[in-house]
């Protein structure tokens, strides 16, 4: 998974308000300064937003937030998109400037506001991974005379990033084509539709669902390389069987600002990794018995993060980090010694709670992250990295006597 899209919340500098909220509620307007879950009405200059933003800016300003911070968050807390169903958000604003503000998938045990030097973004960061890039495509049809097969079949498709764009979707697109008996006459057309938009988006996997002899009509007329990516979905829903909406024509559409085909996508990655991740994986399995290249534990993998040395930073879930312990305290427990700034070049670790100072330090550094299952790889402490090179230690370079 890549961490870039964090970089604007480090660069900053802090201090930093951070506020994590459950936004969940029933489908409806975009929020305003009302009741949370239900609809907005208009603003009124005479209020401070709704009770859960004056609640969570109240305590940043008793933290010591400045005010235009502070209204910064409650103005992003109240300005919710229309999202159906469980979710939730993470706002972090400095200097009266929001630096981020994005949708969870799941949201949190409980709504959070803390003014501090070093943001907490390792349970948003967890929620995003493993970044998948798919298309989902769902073949869908009004029913012919007498309830027979369809004469008229749509295809309705969209790109999305695994598991974020489940609350965060993007457009859906729509084609529709005759279609005579159990045979689909524009199959062609509508599978290139579907190609050039996991094409354009990098898609590693396109999941195919619906009727089940248009979605295999498709099947056949895309190309041998999105062949090999294809995943077949289950059989159309009855509209508003799955809590979708149908559209004047019938079409089964999915509950207001959540992701096309939702259960079978979840169902599809379950456990699931990026190709390029699952490829590291593999080989930091490998590596691991000699340490060559990889090393696991906290107080190994803080030391490889001060020498710019981790390519890609592996995580266990669920997370087992102890939630006031610091890098600090974890590493001075262990001995380690402080990392010599020759020859690598010595990363300015910013101390704080263990996964809040090694999320940083991984996007400072440039770091990939992989979360992995403990279940499917237990990791020491619950951390590991494969590293971009050996140390001196581990390079036959530095053991030799040098020619003269």
């Amino acid at each position: 998974m890549e961490l870039a899209f964090l970089n604007t919340v480090y660069a900053s500098g802090g201090p930093y308000a951070c506020a994590c909220l459950d936004t969940s509620g029933d489908a409806g307007p975009s929020r305003g300064p009302g009741t949370p879950g239900t609809s907005g009405a208009a603003p009124d200059p005479g209020r401070a937003g709704t009770p859960r933003s004056r609640h969570l800016c109240a305590a940043l300003a008793a933290q010591g937030a400045d005010a235009a911070t502070v209204e910064a968050v409650r103005a992003a807390a109240d300005g919710e998109r229309e999202v159906a169903g469980r979710h939730g958000r993470m706002i972090v604003a400095s200097r009266g400037r929001v630096l981020l503000a994005e949708e969870l998938p799941e949201p949190p045990a409980r709504d959070e506001a803390a003014v501090t030097g070093l943001p907490d973004l390792l349970p948003l960061a967890v929620q995003y991974a493993p970044g998948i890039r798919y298309v989902a495509a769902g073949v869908y049809g009004t029913p012919g005379p007498r309830g027979g097969p369809p004469d008229v079949v749509e295809v309705v498709f969209q790109a999305g990033t695994w598991p974020s764009s489940a609350v965060a979707p993007g457009a859906c697109y729509r084609m529709r084509s005759p279609a005579a008996g159990r045979r689909l006459n524009g199959a062609g057309p509508l599978a290139d539709g579907i190609a050039g938009l996991a094409r354009g988006s990098g898609a590693e996997a396109i999941v195919l669902g619906g009727i089940d002899w248009a979605r295999d009509a498709l099947a056949d007329q895309l190309a041998a390389r999105w062949r090999k990516r294809l995943v077949i979905g289950g059989d159309t829903p009855a509209p508003g069987g799955d809590g979708s909406r149908p559209d004047p024509q019938g079409t089964p559409l999915p509950p207001p600002g959540r992701a096309l085909m939702e259960p079978e996508l979840a169902e599809v990655f379950r456990d699931g990794l990026r190709t390029a991740d699952a490829a590291r994986l593999e080989l930091f399995q490998a590596r691991r018995p000699s340490r060559h290249g990889a090393v696991e534990g906290v107080a190994d993998v803080v030391a490889a993060l001060q020498r710019s040395q981790v390519a890609t930073l592996l995580l266990n879930v669920p997370l087992r980090f102890p939630a006031r312990r610091h890098v600090s305290a974890w590493v001075t427990a262990q001995g380690l010694p402080e990392a010599a700034p020759a020859p690598y070049g010595l990363l300015g670790f910013r101390e704080g709670p263990v996964g809040a100072a090694v999320l940083r330090a991984a996007v400072c550094t440039g770091a990939e992250l992989v979360v992995v299952p403990r279940h499917h790889l237990a990791l020491s402490d619950g951390l590991g990295a494969l590293l971009r090179y050996a140390g001196p230690e581990r390079t036959p370079h530095f053991s030799r006597p040098a020619r003269r």
